[in-house]
């Protein structure tokens, strides 16, 4: 599938451009090391943009399915024209960085753990947009394997801290955003069993913490 293709190259390509050294060995230097590989530009490829044809993203609004394709094909221009046995001029480095932020930015990595999770999470938001309720302050999808060996998809509904002020409130959100979700995860996947949690904005924020720090 091109859309998975696609998506691994530029998360790939979306860790090079922001790496991070581990050092075994206490006389190696990890800040020099991180150095080094920033200088490489081995994120500024046209193959962390390989595998992407705007057909496989009909899921995705008209104005940003347009837009993810003029940024691709802007930053294929460039890194193809970068020397593939030397580092790229600062020139061409200062022109790809924001356009790859930009593509890093629409795919949301950080909100769709996989390439399915963001055809069908992006699909799901659109289902619910006229119905959205204003205690919803995020959702954040994987798709995989549950404990039965079937196919499945993982809604994480983050709630505002309005809607979480005590506990009566946070059930009676939780449940409209279960329900609502539900319903459009059955439509958009009906071949995945659809298992929806609510975590509250604290609850979240100290999750993103612990993993940054671990």
């Amino acid at each position: 599938m091109a859309l998975r293709e696609f998506w691994s190259n530029a998360r790939t390509a979306a860790c090079l451009l922001a790496p991070t050294a581990t050092a075994d060995s206490p006389k190696l230097d990890v800040g020099r090391i991180e150095q080094s590989l920033r200088a490489a530009d081995l994120w500024l490829t046209p193959r962390s943009v390989a595998g992407y044809h705007e057909a496989d993203f009909d899921f995705l609004p008209e104005a940003e399915r347009q837009r993810l394709t003029r940024l691709v094909e802007e930053f294929r221009h460039v890194a193809s024209a970068v020397d593939p046995a030397g580092p790229a001029a600062k020139e061409q480095v200062e022109q790809a960085r924001p356009l790859f932020r930009d593509i890093v930015a629409l795919l949301e990595f950080d909100r769709f753990g996989d390439a399915e999770a963001f055809r069908l999470g992006k699909q799901i938001e659109n289902v619910i947009q006229r119905h959205r309720p204003t205690e919803l302050a995020e959702l954040r999808f994987q798709t995989g394997l549950d404990n039965t060996g079937d196919p499945a998809l993982w809604i994480w509904a983050i709630l505002t801290e309005e809607a979480t002020r005590d506990d009566e409130r946070f059930f009676q959100a939780s449940e409209r955003v279960r329900k609502l979700l539900d319903a459009a995860a059955r439509t958009v996947t009906p071949e995945r069993w659809p298992y929806i949690r609510s975590r509250t904005v604290v609850e979240q924020n100290e999750i993103m913490a612990e993993a940054q720090a671990g």
